[in-house]
């Protein structure tokens, strides 16, 4: 009868070795974790109480312990965007959506904060895969149809508008922003439509007013162009864009010392609003003040509006 022989494995001092540093850095590894996960944990309790410059010392000392700390590189964008580092906010975003392409909130975020600085191109990139993450989110498709608006593609963005509306009622924004569409469009009804229905939303909000009588004048209707804007400014007297927008109609009416006076009152409240300077110049020169007038389109020129050095080249010969 065969018996059946026991074998007792024992590892050479080299394997063992090899065994122990495996689980020396195994336990290290762990410990790494653990450390990254604290410095997160301090860094998100600090963001919550404002202080941003000391989370995101700890969001760096959670990523430098782990590199591939996805949500550490997200929430120290978020923390840098709170104080204005806006390019290494986007950095971060950028590097959370390479380790993790299905970080919904990442691609959103960014999308929103290049609407805000002005790029929409960039914005339309991170938002449409944001939009994809997030169908039902109306923040994604708010946003992607601002983008779409600023490139100029309206159908999209009118769809992005529509969806959202079809959800939210009353949602002031993107009545607004369908309405900018339209317009752009030469659709003005359908503008005045919107823009009369963000105004029944929220009748203390100067957006609507504004951008209805910017139809109006498009249509030529200067009367009722005014009336929204002085509606306009009569709910924000501080609003140097209903204050210039009157003067451009003002000055359509020929009523040159009405527009003077409002580009002036445009300007007290923006110094640096260029375009009133320069219109403010042009009804100077019209009635006779031509030295003043080219002062001011100068002084247009100088703040960096492209279209003053023409305007000057016309109305003063230099």
């Amino acid at each position: 009868m065969n018996s059946v022989q026991q074998i007792n494995y024992c590892p050479t001092k080299s394997i063992m070795k090899s065994i122990l540093l495996i689980l020396a850095l195994s336990i290290g590894n762990l410990a790494h974790a653990q450390d990254a996960a604290s410095f997160f944990k301090t860094a998100i309790g600090k963001a919550q109480a404002g202080d941003m410059p000391g989370a995101i010392a700890d969001f760096d000392k959670a990523i430098n312990l782990d590199p591939s700390y996805t949500d550490a590189y997200y929430w120290r964008g978020v923390a840098k965007a709170a104080i204005g580092s806006i390019n290494a906010a986007l950095a971060d975003f950028e590097k959370t959506t390479s380790l993790d392409p299905g970080h919904a909130d990442a691609y959103l975020t960014a999308g929103n904060l290049y609407n805000q600085e002005g790029n929409p191109k960039a914005a339309l990139a991170n938002l449409n895969p944001a939009v994809k993450l997030l169908p039902n989110n109306m923040n994604a498709l708010l946003n992607r149809g601002k983008a779409q608006t600023n490139l100029g593609l309206h159908d999209a963005a009118i769809k992005d508008y529509t969806a959202v509306l079809a959800v939210d009622r009353g949602n002031y924004d993107a009545y607004i922003n369908r309405g900018v569409s339209y317009r752009q469009m030469q659709n003005f009804d359908k503008a005045i439509e919107d823009f009369t229905s963000a105004i029944n939303r929220d009748k203390m909000n100067p957006d609507g007013y504004i951008n209805r009588g910017i139809v109006y004048r498009m249509k030529e209707e200067f009367e009722y162009a005014i009336a929204d804007y002085t509606q306009a400014i009569v709910v924000d007297p501080n609003s140097s864009d209903a204050f210039y927008n009157r003067g451009i109609a003002y000055s359509k009416r020929d009523q040159h010392q009405d527009a003077i006076r409002d580009f002036s009152k445009a300007i007290s409240i923006n110094p640096k609003d260029a375009d009133s300077y320069m219109n403010r110049g042009i009804e100077k020169v019209i009635i006779g003040k031509k030295e003043d007038g080219c002062a001011d389109i100068v002084q247009a020129s100088n703040l960096g509006l492209a279209l003053a050095i023409e305007q000057r080249n016309k109305f003063c010969g230099f």
